[in-house]
């Protein structure tokens, strides 16, 4: 599953949702954005909107973190930052639900975090779909 942000200056970018879920929580968890606009954010069809005054506001939250971070970290879904390598999920019939480690999964890497700055920083806003 993926996501389309859609500027309203300036190319599309596509995120898949293992970095965008850790990427939106982190802006909500820096009161960015509420966690209304979040669930928004992270639902597909629901077109959400961001300005051009959120969009410099998430710029900034984003280089901030990025300042802390250095390249090839990831920003796990508990917003913990870590080098170690992802290790690869496997899935099987049997699992179950609390065999999965979510902060395993949703992790935005440094990579993805500075192309999500330089798009919010040209895009005067943006749409989600």
């Amino acid at each position: 599953m993926s996501f389309i942000l859609v500027p309203n200056l300036g190319e599309d970018v596509q995120v898949n949702a293992w970095n965008w879920r850790p990427t939106v929580e982190f802006l909500r968890a820096q009161n960015v954005i509420t966690s209304d606009h979040a669930e928004l954010l992270t639902c597909h069809g629901t077109d959400a909107r961001v300005d051009a005054d959120l969009a410099n506001r998430m710029t900034a939250a984003v280089e901030d973190k990025l300042s802390a971070m250095k390249s090839g970290e990831r920003l796990r879904a508990d917003l913990t930052v870590t080098a170690a390598p992802k290790t690869p999920a496997v899935f099987s019939p049997d699992m179950k639900p609390d065999d999965i480690d979510a902060n395993e999964l949703y992790s935005a890497t440094h990579e993805w975090l500075a192309t999500f700055r330089d798009f919010c920083r040209r895009s005067r806003g943006f749409l989600v779909s």
